[in-house]
């Protein structure tokens, strides 16, 4: 079998030091050779002759659909035994959450976790500063992803406490929190005092509005980390009234831990000390070649071997000027554009990213929050919460900017409403279609996530 037709590597034009080199080389040699789930994409490897990022191009993506066909054993390399290690405590098992479709069940090995969100400290100015492992860190995400869920009543401080974290909510869906428990979360951070608050960025908006709207006083850490969901420019507005402390962005996934990190500069950066990542630009109709998606292969996981993993993602490239941070390594990214589950189309056929919804609608005055559904191809049915301004003035200004970006064939249909509540495990989905895209029709065939083969001497 010979290569009649080799996919392009976009990371052959990037700057990566020999090191960085020889870890992409290792993670793919143990994952092929050394790890069951990855046998049959065996005969797609060009050869060790190859160097190492046309090798990578030449294999598929991996899915979460793969993930659990194999069951985690699979990803497990030779020379370990997962019976073992659950026993001894070593790992465990996490499934993450979400719909039925979306779930993986996960062999977590705590230190790998613990190592990659150390290496995000050090692409951040401010996080460099006050992150030294043992900080005090105050946590506002849905229960169902971190933390103690009690959909029933209330847990105490102590319930939430673990260690040096503390998690300041119990329940879910922000759209139902109480004032009274918007006021116990305000008086524990202020009595917590912590060094970092990571939060989904919708639930400390909401958190923020609280504050905002009330007139109270709040702690503002040294660094405030959004994590678990995109976070909107709206939210971003939001949280920036109440709190003054410098706010970065981490980007990663259960499966492949951390991969993005905000500088200082406002930049997203690999995480080149955890992870490879591949980027498969979109066609130019569709916002190519630098809007995409990634591929992620992870380093040094003793109990786990990703190969170009799907994290279902979409992102920007920067195309600026170096980054003032200094960071040169790797991928740097302007902006994380949402998931592929997020894109719509127009009534034309180009895809359209969370991301540049958001931009649009952050230009609306009065607009908290929205909801953004494709129900066919040309009509869009928009839920939205409008505060200090009449739902009638924010719907017409909603309607003009999506007209603005879905074009004058696009039918938006505008609906107020109290309140949105997140999607499970308890994250928003900005926009959405009916029908799920096929994110790989958008790709540019130079750098396919498959490779083309035929028969040879």
């Amino acid at each position: 079998m010979s290569i009649c037709s080799c996919r392009r590597s976009f990371a052959s034009a990037l700057r990566y030091d020999s090191y960085y080199v020889e870890r992409c080389a290792k993670a793919l040699e143990t994952a092929l050779y050394a790890t069951p789930a990855y046998r049959q994409w065996r005969v797609r490897d060009p050869g060790r002759e190859h160097p190492v990022f046309v090798r990578l191009a030449a294999l598929p993506a991996l899915t979460k659909a793969d993930l659990r066909r194999h069951g985690p054993e699979g990803f497990v390399p030779e020379g370990r035994d997962m019976a073992r290690g659950l026993a001894s405590g070593e790992i465990d098992l996490a499934v993450t959450s979400g719909t039925t479709g979306d779930q993986v069940v996960n062999l977590w090995y705590q230190p790998w976790w613990d190592a990659t969100e150390a290496a995000t400290w050090k692409l951040n100015a401010h996080a460099r500063k006050v992150a030294t492992g043992s900080h005090r860190e105050a946590i506002l995400t849905s229960p169902l992803c971190v933390g103690v869920p009690c959909e029933e009543g209330y847990l105490s401080t102590a319930q939430r406490r673990l260690g040096r974290f503390l998690y300041l909510s119990e329940r879910s869906d922000p759209s139902t929190w109480s004032e009274d428990l918007m006021d116990r979360m305000v008086g524990e951070i202020n009595a917590f005092a912590p060094v970092i608050l990571e939060a989904n960025p919708s639930f400390l908006a909401r958190l923020s509005r609280h504050i905002f709207r009330r007139g109270l006083r709040v702690h503002s850490p040294g660094l405030i980390v959004l994590t678990y969901e995109n976070p909107s420019l709206l939210h971003l507005r939001q949280i920036r009234r109440v709190f003054t402390a410098p706010i970065a962005s981490s980007y990663g996934s259960t499966e492949a831990g951390h991969i993005f990190m905000q500088c200082e500069a406002g930049r997203m950066h690999q995480v080149t000390a955890c992870c490879h990542v591949d980027f498969l630009p979109f066609r130019p109709e569709h916002g190519g070649p630098t809007l995409g998606r990634i591929l992620v292969t992870t380093f040094d996981n003793p109990w786990r071997a990703l190969l170009r993993f799907d994290t279902g993602d979409v992102i920007r490239l920067d195309e600026g000027d170096p980054c003032p941070c200094g960071q040169r390594e790797g991928l740097t990214l302007s902006t994380i554009e949402g998931r592929t589950i997020n894109l719509t189309r127009t009534p034309r056929g180009q895809a359209v990213t969370q991301g540049a919804v958001d931009r649009i609608l952050a230009a609306v005055d009065g607009l908290v929050e929205y909801q953004l559904l494709q129900t066919a191809a040309a009509v869009y049915e928009v839920r939205f919460v409008a505060e200090d301004a009449g739902p009638s003035q924010v719907a017409g200004e909603v309607y003009e900017a999506l007209r603005g970006l879905y074009g004058p064939e696009a039918q938006i249909l505008t609906t107020p409403v109290a309140a949105i509540a997140p999607d499970p495990p308890g994250k928003y989905r900005l926009s959405r279609t009916l029908q799920p895209p096929d994110a790989d029709s958008l790709l540019d065939e130079q750098y396919a996530p498959t490779a083309l083969y035929e028969e040879g001497p």
